[in-house]
């Protein structure tokens, strides 16, 4: 024990004297080793700037490289774009890819403070920017683009232009469908800033281009017509129709004029591409920064555009001339007509959308829901379909106020009420912030009225019906505690497509498609020589119709329909010829039908088709009006048919008949327009409701009898199915 301690005593004491040596070799050499200390920390700071001015080097070159030495920019003062011909990317090795789901993670997750500066200098955004240009038509694209609209709260506007400038074609319509994308990401046009003969000039000279190349007479007729001092070879005034005779063009509405006729030609893929290669969709661009708050303008444009979106090869050429970004700042349009006509441009252009993306949208149809990227596929489709003189943004908005008033006939066509010019938000128009204040002040104390009433309580509900048949069984009223009742009590929302936006809400899984054809003799005048009449027939419009459902996989999945009038007709028509089918295809249509509801359909035909000739003219086109006359042999015989067909297929029919009169201005008088027996299909549940014609589609709010009728039905299908 004692040698022990001496000999830790002994150690310590060499130790304290070699410990005394190196303090006196440090004092006697002090000045060296401060020497050596300034030495490497002058080498420091020389090697510190000589990297900075080698990265500064760099990335001017990196520029030089990446910009596109436009001669054309040499005339502008101050450009307003710089324009990349590539993305580049560097410095991104921190990160790689995992995995679809994950996306990257940094290579050394340890190093916790390194990924956080990465963050700070935005190199993931690069990164994710990089993976949605490279991988296309992939999983890994598409959560990629869902990533970077996370983003954005650590982009500077800077950034944000930087990545728009990068994106391509695909990248940038993705960010466009992406319901949280920000704004920043999308670069204004190019403003050309052309003057109206110069937009008129260079859009005259494309229609010649395009009548030489396919001669359409309804077009050689404008341009004789709107154009009378050019020199042509097209008809004299004398030839023109009455019907171009009678348009009054002027220099105020020429261009309207101009772009209606450069639709009504581009109707074919031939067509609008020949449009778009003649430079077309730049001339576009002019007439809509010209006449920006043209809402009618914007229509035409958007259809033109729809078209041009069904041809994959025509996507670059929207893309380079910046209709990308007005198609984002349409999909959210006052208008709803303007809305649809967006929306179903970017779905057509996005092939990378995992549900609907392999479907082409026509002109006949629109995905009402979902509007954005989704990645959980339906389980039932909900099918609107509008009748004569009707559209989806017409037949199927929520019921106003004043829908029971007189309807002027040709109001039903030119439906630009002050509802289609609102959003689903509200109809009111901006407040002050004191007036905000005492709204939301407002909407606190229902609330707590809400609250103090509680749920013991049953709510009848809005137009219940006079009478209904042996299988009706409702539901008539909602208990308090539902939680559609509060919902309605607090909202003063204004919907423009109740079914896109309340169903959805409801009940999980749906896709809401509108059908919205054509009903008049023409799209843009009242006779086009070309259209043949065969196309506007029962039989025709139910074929064209039929094949555009099928396009974008309606029989893929459960159905089911909403027919208004005319609509209801068509829908049998369809799933009769579908039944007949040999081809397994189309006779899917028929087979996944579980449900149709028919809105004051005329399954016996209409007395107003037999009204006098006069007023015949007024109401519907003759080709309609011959298959509307009560009791007509096809209606007959196409009933006969449509309830034969059940028998293979029972499904659910709900039908809803009208009990009011409609009054037209026109004629002076209120008619029913179709009355209980003629609505009657005699099978399924039949309910008469205080109604009229144009109102019947039109719930008024979420606790209308036929809003909780139809929900009620889609929750017993969804059941089922699942």
């Amino acid at each position: 024990m004692t040698g022990s301690f001496m000999f830790r005593l002994i150690t310590f004491s060499k130790l304290r004297e070699k410990l005394a040596k190196l303090s006196n070799s440090v004092s006697e050499n002090r000045n060296h080793i401060r020497l050596f200390a300034e030495s490497i920390a002058y080498c420091v700071v020389t090697g510190s700037l000589g990297w900075l001015a080698y990265e500064f080097h760099e990335t001017v070159l990196t520029i030089e490289r990446c910009v596109q030495k436009d001669p054309m920019l040499l005339n502008y003062k101050a450009p307003e774009y710089i324009f990349v011909d590539q993305a580049t990317f560097t410095e991104l090795d921190e990160y790689q890819i995992i995995d679809s789901n994950s996306i990257i993670q940094p290579t050394n997750p340890p190093v916790f403070f390194l990924q956080k500066w990465n963050d700070f200098k935005h190199k993931k955004a690069w990164k994710l920017l990089e993976i949605t240009n490279k991988y296309k038509n992939s999983k890994l694209s598409w959560v990629a683009t869902s990533q970077l609209t996370t983003m954005t709260d650590h982009l500077k506007n800077a950034d944000f232009q930087h990545l728009a400038q990068m994106s391509e074609a695909h990248t940038l319509v993705g960010l466009a469908r992406s319901s949280n994308a920000n704004p920043k990401f999308f670069l204004p046009p190019r403003n050309l800033s052309w003057t109206k003969d110069e937009i008129l000039h260079k859009i005259r000279d494309l229609l010649y281009k395009l009548n030489e190349l396919n001669e359409h007479k309804c077009l050689s007729y404008f341009l004789a017509y709107a154009f009378k001092g050019k020199q042509h070879d097209y008809y004299h005034l004398e030839d023109i129709p009455p019907d171009f005779g009678s348009m009054q063009i002027d220099n105020d509405n020429i261009l309207q004029f101009s772009i209606n006729a450069l639709r009504h030609h581009c109707n074919n893929d031939t067509n609008v591409t020949a449009m778009v290669k003649l430079g077309g969709l730049q001339i576009l661009m002019a007439v809509y920064q010209y006449l920006k708050h043209d809402e009618q303008v914007a229509e035409e444009i958007g259809k033109l555009l729809s078209v041009a979106s069904l041809n994959r090869d025509l996507i670059q050429d929207i893309f380079l001339t910046g209709w990308i970004s007005i198609l984002f700042e349409w999909k959210d349009h006052k208008n709803f007509r303007i809305q649809s006509w967006a929306n179903r441009t970017l779905l057509n252009m996005d092939d990378e959308d995992p549900i609907n993306g392999n479907y082409m949208f026509g002109k006949q149809t629109v995905l009402l829901y979902p509007r954005s990227r989704y990645n959980k596929d339906a389980k039932i489709d909900v099918v609107l379909v509008h009748g004569l003189l009707g559209g989806v943004s017409f037949s199927w908005r929520e019921k106003d106020l004043h829908i029971n008033e007189p309807l002027g006939l040709f109001d039903m066509n030119n439906k630009n009420e002050s509802h289609n010019s609102s959003n689903s938000a509200t109809l009111k128009g901006p407040v002050g912030e004191d007036m905000q204040n005492y709204l939301d002040s407002y909407k606190e104390v229902k609330a707590r009225e809400w609250d103090l009433i509680g749920s013991d309580f049953e709510f009848v509900l809005n137009d219940i019906p006079h009478k209904e048949n042996l299988k009706g069984n409702g539901p008539y009223s909602l208990q308090g505690n539902n939680s559609n009742v509060r919902q309605t009590a607090l909202n003063e929302g204004y919907s423009q497509c109740w079914p896109s936006d309340w169903l959805p809400t409801d009940e999980e899984g749906l896709r809401v498609i509108g059908v919205d054809y054509s009903t008049t003799l023409s799209e843009w005048l009242p006779s086009c020589p070309l259209k043949q009449k065969n196309h506007r027939t029962l039989e025709g419009r139910t074929d064209k119709l039929m094949h555009q459902l099928l396009a974008i996989g309606i029989g893929d999945r459960p159905i089911i329909f909403l027919a208004h009038s005319m609509g209801g007709l068509l829908v049998k028509n369809m799933l009769v010829t579908a039944s007949n089918s040999n081809d397994p295809n189309v006779r899917k249509l028929f087979e996944k039908t579980r449900s149709v509801f028919f809105f004051s359909t005329p399954h016996h035909g209409s007395p107003l088709a037999t009204l006098n000739s006069a007023y015949r003219f007024f109401l519907w086109p003759s080709v309609e009006v011959d298959e509307l006359r009560t009791d007509s042999p096809k209606l007959v015989s196409l009933h006969n048919d449509f309830l034969e067909c059940l028998k293979d297929n029972p499904m659910k029919i709900v039908t809803f008949a009208e009990s009011l009169p409609t009054e037209f201005t026109a004629l002076k008088v209120p008619i029913l327009c179709v009355p209980k027996d003629a609505a009657d299909p005699s099978v399924g549940e039949l309910y008469e409701l205080p109604l009229n014609h144009m109102s019947i589609c039109k719930a008024d709010s979420k606790l209308s009898f036929v809003y909780q009728k139809t929900l009620a039905v889609i929750k017993t299908v969804a059941a089922y199915s699942s």
